[in-house]
């Protein structure tokens, strides 16, 4: 039997001088602040009457670098969702076909370059026999077809040995020469949907086409806002690096001129008249053509006519005559665009058009000359017989032979065929066309 200091049972195992299990366990601050349950105090279990225990929050449980982790994660997507809110571009809408582009010059044919002189005399050139002739050549043109009307009539001025071209006041000028076709609702597309289609398309060729700005080397935002965004890229590249490989000429996308070497002239408007023209191509596509023909009259700058002066002088040309200088004449440039354009109902709500065929005649100019920058409109340049005399490219016999208007395209186009007779008034044939020189106007 035990002792009055051990129980009847014996020591009890862990008590004093017993060996501790829990003796290893350190209860530190991190410990017990990560517990989820707390003991009351005494005070409290009096005063509650409740559990003597209380949950603790998980929020105690979060350490600080989690939630600075939490914050960062939230900032970077409010970053997100306001810089994609407030991106200056437009977002892309699937992928957009590459823009085909054909470009094919046209010299200037026996008759030189079409020209306006100034200074002749309105008396004199109602007295010149061609005169009348010319007149009468445009009135009868005027009533034939609206696809095929006259080009301004052409007169000899006394003054100089190359044809002056006269504006006549009834040709189409600026945008009144862009009439839209009456818009009729197709299988998929409204009646106001095919409207705003065809107003697209006509405020496209206004940008592209008659913009003083864009016309001379200008910004090109106005034209490129139009367009879908999935042919911005091929835009870009085509006025930064423009390259004559049927994808990437800026003058497949608009009329440009280079601004040292051409001008605008003065208080002459441009000229347009042509077609435009819709279909439905699919169950959500429209597709429209315009084929529409300008006339621009451009002058040299002053620098290039420096430059030309000086290559004269060189060749021992003369300048002038009876002492005075020769007048730097005003040529009048043609351009005739034909160009195939696809639409969406998403796009025509937006506002924006795909660009899918851009056919282009330009003339008067060189085969040989880059025209993927600039066009390159040819002028007159003095000569040992005349300084007036025009510059001219006569095709050769035999390509004049059989050719009174467009080529026929074949497999393996080449521009070093012989030239043949090209009318960029006649929009009863297509644009395609190689390397020619002008004719007409078709009668």
């Amino acid at each position: 039997m035990g002792g009055r200091a051990e129980p009847p049972e014996g020591t009890p195992e862990g008590g004093p001088g017993g060996e501790d299990e829990f003796r290893s366990v350190v209860f530190d601050e991190s410990f017990v602040r990560a517990a989820r349950i707390q003991e009351l105090s005494a005070q409290e279990r009096m005063s509650s009457g409740t559990r003597p225990v209380r949950r603790r929050g998980l929020r105690s449980g979060l350490s600080r670098q989690a939630l600075a982790l939490m914050l960062l994660v939230s900032m970077a997507f409010a970053a997100a969702v306001y810089l994609g809110t407030k991106h200056p571009y437009v977002p892309v809408r699937g992928n957009a076909a590459e823009l085909s582009i054909s470009l094919f010059p046209l010299q200037a044919g026996p008759a030189g370059v079409p020209t306006l002189v100034p200074g002749v005399p309105e008396a004199e050139e109602s007295a010149s026999p061609s005169a009348s002739s010319s007149a009468s050549a445009s009135s009868s043109a005027a009533a034939g077809s609206s696809s095929a009307r006259s080009t301004p009539s052409a007169q000899v001025s006394p003054q100089a040995s190359g044809p002056v071209e006269i504006l006549p006041e009834d040709y189409p000028s600026g945008s009144s020469g862009l009439g839209l076709p009456s818009p009729r609702h197709t299988d998929n597309f409204s009646q106001a949907q095919v409207l705003q289609a065809l107003q697209l398309v006509q405020h496209y060729l206004e940008v592209s086409s008659l913009d003083p700005n864009v016309l001379t080397g200008g910004d090109t935002d106005a034209v490129r806002n139009l367009l879908a965004s999935g042919q911005y890229g091929q835009f870009d590249q085509s006025i930064s690096k423009p390259t004559d490989d049927r994808r990437h000429e800026a003058t497949g996308w608009m009329v440009r001129f280079d601004p040292k070497q051409v001008k605008l002239a003065p208080d002459q408007k441009i000229r347009a008249q042509g077609t435009m023209s819709f279909a439905e191509v699919g169950s959500n596509t429209l597709e429209l053509t315009s084929d529409y023909t300008f006339i621009y009259a451009l002058a040299q700058t002053p620098g290039a006519i420096a430059s030309a002066s000086a290559s004269a002088a060189a060749a021992d040309v003369p300048t002038t005559i009876g002492g005075l200088a020769a007048p730097h004449p005003t040529v009048l440039f043609t351009v005739r665009r034909e160009i195939t354009y696809r639409v969406t109902a998403a796009d025509i709500d937006d506002g924006h058009l795909e660009l899918s065929d851009s056919v282009t005649q330009v003339g008067a100019t060189a085969c040989d000359a880059d025209q993927s920058r600039f066009l390159q409109p040819v002028f007159p340049q003095p000569s040992t017989a005349s300084p007036f005399a025009p510059a001219t490219a006569v095709p050769s016999a035999a390509a004049t032979a059989g050719a009174t208007g467009s080529a026929t395209p074949d497999a393996t186009p080449t521009r070093t065929r012989g030239p043949v007779g090209t009318d960029p008034f006649d929009q009863n044939r297509p644009a395609w066309a190689v390397c020619g020189y002008m004719t007409g106007p078709t009668p």
